[in-house]
């Protein structure tokens, strides 16, 4: 399992990699959407398992559609986007034909799940257009997927005391710490190696950031998931689980990751 683990987490990175090295801005702004895509219908089949097809739809156009708009690298058309979405997704709800308290939940369920899926991973689109984005990339992607196979190795073989056991049962304080502490020491790695523009006590504190924020995106669909009683977020990838699976530890660390970038 901790094997399986690793070799996913590798295989994610080099994938992520290779995108952002070897395409052109508009295809990663297509691939961006594409893993939205897919990633907003795992999260919809989920929490609006009974949606019409004309809901669906909205709310896969509207998310899928933000990675594109936010491509010449201004930050204020995300915002417009998600203004965008809020006047679509309530108009929309003002003329449904269900019961008004089920059309406002699914309202709120809705938007939390723009924001959650197509807001958060349009940021590695931004991320792109910044001068320095390649040392970045490298650095969000390697230190988030290196605490968490920490974080599940540490947890499986040392985890006593459980971190949040409404959420993630398995989920351990040991698991946790050590993927924080595999975090920083991967952050200090990546900073002799490739990204020079960081002083040592930046590399250790925005790695310490991204390792928090990667933990709590693995816990916020952990909520989601609990929830609604599965245990996977889809089947799309066959003995990983779904899309949002894989990727849920990188929800909040890249946009994260895209703001620390503006304040380093």
């Amino acid at each position: 399992m901790i094997q399986q683990r690793i070799i996913t987490a590798l295989a994610l990175v080099a994938l992520f990699v290779a995108i952002f090295l070897f395409s052109p801005p508009w295809l990663v702004a297509i691939i961006a959407a594409l893993v939205i895509l897919l990633a907003t219908w795992e999260y919809l089949e989920m929490t609006l398992p009974e949606q019409s097809g004309g809901d669906r739809l909205l709310c896969l156009v509207l998310a899928s559609l933000t990675p594109v708009a936010v491509l010449p690298g201004r930050a204020e058309c995300l915002f417009g986007s998600i203004f965008i979405a809020l006047l679509a997704l309530g108009v929309r709800s003002l003329f449904g034909k269900r019961e008004l308290r089920a059309r406002f939940e699914e309202l709120q369920l809705s938007l939390f799940g723009f924001l959650y899926v197509s807001f958060t991973l349009s940021h590695f689109v931004l991320l792109r257009t910044l001068e320095d984005w390649k040392p970045w990339i490298f650095f969000i992607l390697i230190v988030t997927y290196v605490g968490d196979v920490a974080a599940f190795f540490t947890g499986t073989r040392l985890g006593r005391h459980k971190l949040a056991p409404m959420l993630s049962p398995k989920k351990t304080i040991e698991g946790a710490l050590g993927g924080l502490a595999a975090t920083v020491l991967a952050g200090f790695g990546c900073k002799l190696v490739f990204f020079s523009g960081l002083t040592g006590a930046q590399a250790l504190w925005v790695a310490a950031l991204l390792s928090i924020s990667g933990q709590l995106g693995d816990l916020v669909e952990s909520l989601i998931k609990r929830s609604c009683d599965i245990k996977d977020s889809g089947n799309m990838l066959p003995g990983h689980g779904g899309i949002l699976d894989r990727i849920d530890s990188i929800l909040l660390a890249g946009p994260l990751g895209y703001y620390l970038a503006l304040l380093v």
